[in-house]
């Protein structure tokens, strides 16, 4: 039985947009930062020396992992508002710190412990959106994703101008000034403690559920998570690399068809709340899945005989068709996190948190295979590694369409499989 909701929707309305503007502002904080890596680098004094860049980046996100083992525990204690409002002023912060630090083992310590109050804030922000969207009824998980894509897309057009003229240090602090005081006006703006109390569903287990007793359903949701970002990640990390030395495109070019990629992930995130009254977001995502692997196939398929006729030809039929592929990877992450919020025996911020540690991990693993098979094979066969993650996020998606399918005939429903969400309102 769900527990009564009791905030108004026009208030759960306020908060959606509280949190749509503050996932894009912190994209805009963290992303800031992108295009100066090599000063950064340098300020480090490791620009002879990336292998100890590259372990001490992807050491620091374990930080990321250790934290989500403590999530769901400091949620109950102090609320969804309370780490978020905490979490954002800290990472902010800390943003802004970065070009003042010249010593690489202090570097790895500070964005070790940015990375566990990043975790912590991701985790209560989008377990925050998890209440206000079964309040409205609607998914808005999209559109709070999609306000992150487009603050990314931001970030890279605003430093890359500031960075033309002005220097890392006061780049970023002004960067991080602004984002602070942004944060300072939303964090106001989210539910208090009682509003959050009031808007919680109930579930069958209240307390914390020990990892041995983890629902099976949340680790298949984790690989599915998994599979459904990693072509995202892959496409930032790899694709202007595959554009250079594989595909030879020129300076001019480089940049086209991650940012097709990158153009699409806004527009169908925006657009999920709405597709989502057309169809189960559980069945668009499933969609998603097999025609973006499709796509990118088809793309990278494109560029590879296309590229003996005429350059800008082959750019152009590629960006086209990872701008399709973009569009299915929009919707994977809304859908998995919006099927961990209805497994009724494990609190949704625990969920949330199991799924996220399962994830990084996961992550690190891929990461690691796929820089190999990149040093191995090749970079072209390597990017058959997303494809396949694409599929099968796709395929994961449609097995948790029939296992709710197969709930809901028993009456046991915990993950809705058509329409909207539905959630037991009671009058106001």
């Amino acid at each position: 039985m769900a527990a009564a909701i009791k905030i108004s929707r026009e208030r759960a309305e306020r908060v959606n947009k509280a949190l749509i503007a503050t996932f894009f502002t912190q994209a805009m904080v963290t992303m800031a930062i992108i295009i100066r890596i090599p000063e950064i680098i340098d300020n480090l004094g490791l620009s002879k020396n990336l292998a100890i860049w590259g372990t001490i980046t992807g050491l620091s996100g374990i930080g990321s992992m250790l934290a989500l083992i403590f999530a769901h525990r400091l949620v109950v204690r102090f609320g969804t508002t309370r780490i978020v409002q905490v979490g954002t002023l800290a990472a902010t912060a800390i943003q802004g710190m970065l070009p003042l630090i010249h010593n690489y083992w202090l570097y790895f310590v500070v964005t070790f412990f940015q990375a566990v109050v990043f975790s912590l804030y991701n985790n209560a922000a989008n377990g925050q959106a998890l209440m206000v969207q079964k309040r409205l009824k609607r998914v808005i998980l999209g559109s709070i994703h999609g306000a992150w894509s487009l603050g990314v897309g931001v970030a890279s057009i605003i430093s890359g101008i500031l960075a033309s003229f002005l220097p890392l240090e006061l780049h970023m602090g002004i960067i991080a000034s602004v984002g602070f005081v942004a944060h300072l006006f939303l964090n106001a703006q989210m539910m208090n403690r009682e509003e959050e109390k009031l808007s919680q569903i109930k579930t069958k287990t209240e307390k914390k559920v020990s990892w041995l007793k983890t629902p099976g359903i949340i680790w298949l949701l984790a690989l599915g998570l998994f599979m459904g970002i990693w072509p995202e990640l892959v496409m930032g990390d790899w694709m202007s690399l595959y554009s250079k030395n594989v595909m030879q495109l020129s300076a001019s070019l480089i940049a086209i068809p991650f940012t097709a990629f990158a153009l699409a992930m806004i527009v169908g995130r925006f657009a999920t709340g709405w597709v989502s009254t057309k169809m189960h977001v559980n069945r668009a995502a499933m969609f998603g899945g097999y025609f973006g692997g499709v796509a990118m196939t088809l793309g990278l398929l494109a560029s590879h005989f296309l590229l003996p006729i005429n350059q800008l030809l082959a750019v152009s039929v590629q960006a086209v068709f990872f701008f399709i592929a973009g569009l299915g990877e929009s919707i994977m992450v809304p859908a998995f996190y919006s099927a961990a919020s209805h497994v009724r025996s494990i609190p949704s911020t625990q969920a949330l948190a199991r799924m996220g540690m399962a994830n990084s991990l996961l992550f690190i693993l891929a990461k690691g295979v796929m820089g190999t098979l990149a040093d191995t094979v090749g970079l072209t066969l390597a990017m058959l590694f997303p494809i396949l993650a694409f599929f099968g996020s796709g395929y994961l998606q449609g097995l948790v369409g029939r296992k709710a399918d197969k709930l809901e005939a028993q009456n046991l429903e915990n993950y809705p499989p058509t329409g909207t969400i539905p959630v037991q309102v009671v009058k106001e």
